[in-house]
């Protein structure tokens, strides 16, 4: 059966918590993020689990890339935890909007177009700072097309946050 295109993401107070503390602790000046997992349900994808970066991850003004292994381990416990599977990444853009640049719609075809990932979509919750917070916004990957969707938040993402030296 083929998944119904999404048009919400629903972010879990849990997964809103883990990207809450990573904005808090973070260096600011380069990207940050991990993945995101949880299921698809009809035209809803859930978010039951955000990963964090991991120690081995690579962080720059314009780019992340997640650790590996850390995000693999974060998948098994999750997985053996509540059935939840890989739906995406969240990550941040400190010096831009928070929508999809060239690189990430790079990435997501990417990801959808590898058969042993099994992505019907790939999600993308990003952020950008905003004066005293973090702007938010989710969007869907699918059919080589990447459209803004709807964001449920259940905890304090894009909360209040100190400002962007500079």
């Amino acid at each position: 059966m083929t998944q119904q295109p999404v048009t919400t993401v629903h972010l879990t107070a849990p997964a809103a918590q883990v990207i809450t503390t990573e904005l808090r602790t973070a260096e600011h000046t380069t990207e940050t993020g991990g993945i995101l997992l949880g299921h698809h349900t009809h035209n809803t994808v859930t978010v039951h689990h955000a990963g964090t970066p991991g120690p081995a991850a690579v962080r720059t003004p314009t780019y992340f890339l997640r650790d590996l292994a850390h995000a693999q381990a974060l998948a098994d416990e999750a997985f053996a935890s509540d059935g939840s599977i890989w739906v995406g990444e969240w990550h941040t853009h400190p010096t831009s909007r928070p929508v999809p640049s060239a690189r990430d719609a790079a990435t997501y075809r990417q990801l959808l177009a590898d058969p042993e990932l099994g992505f019907h979509s790939v999600i993308a919750v990003i952020l950008a700072p905003r004066e005293h917070h973090w702007a938010c916004a989710a969007w869907a990957a699918r059919h080589g097309r990447i459209t803004p969707v709807e964001l449920r938040l259940d905890g304090p993402v894009g909360a209040p946050r100190d400002p962007v030296p500079g």
